[in-house]
């Protein structure tokens, strides 16, 4: 777990607000960058860190890949509005940043009563300690990888700034 803390302290020290365009970004999937991250996948990090029993680790792996096949729309359409958001960034209007915006938090509401139904199923498959250890490192993952790909967007306060710096040109 101290590795996990110590990483995350480095991927927000390393926090950069540099615009970059990356469409590439969303052609990541959400496993591939937990390995790159941490050099493990998800499944490995989380039976090391709940210690699944063998006699837990069937149950376990059921109720794992449900969790993680219904997470996955969601995941696609958080993916699909970063692109979408890295794509049209530089002529995005109030409007359409008001609905890419009101999409995102819609998203992260979905993503909590996802969580909520599954936490009930891993309480009672694992206990209320495991289960909520269970939640806290797939938080964790999911907001590592959210910062990852964070930093290969430009930032809207630096876009901002850069339509204010630039001089307007009669034509």
């Amino acid at each position: 777990m101290k590795k996990l803390i110590c990483l995350f302290m480095i991927l927000g020290a390393a926090w950069r607000l540099t615009a970059q365009i990356t469409p590439a970004v969303a052609t990541l999937p959400n496993e591939d960058l937990v390995t790159q991250i941490f050099g493990k996948n998800k499944e490995s990090l989380l039976n090391d860190f709940l210690k699944i029993s063998p006699l837990e680790e069937r149950a376990f792996q059921s109720a794992f890949l449900e969790y993680e096949t219904e997470k996955s729309p969601w995941l696609t359409e958080r993916i699909a509005l970063l692109k979408m958001y890295n794509e049209e960034f530089s002529s995005i209007d109030e409007k359409k940043m008001n609905s890419l915006t009101r999409q995102f938090i819609n998203n992260d509401l979905e993503f909590g009563r996802l969580q909520m139904r599954y936490f009930r199923k891993f309480n009672k498959l694992l206990g209320a300690t495991r289960a909520a250890k269970f939640f806290q490192l797939d938080n964790y993952l999911e907001q590592s990888t959210r910062v990852y790909l964070q930093n290969q967007l430009p930032f809207i306060k630096a876009l901002e700034s850069d339509k204010l710096a630039k001089p307007l040109t009669a034509r």
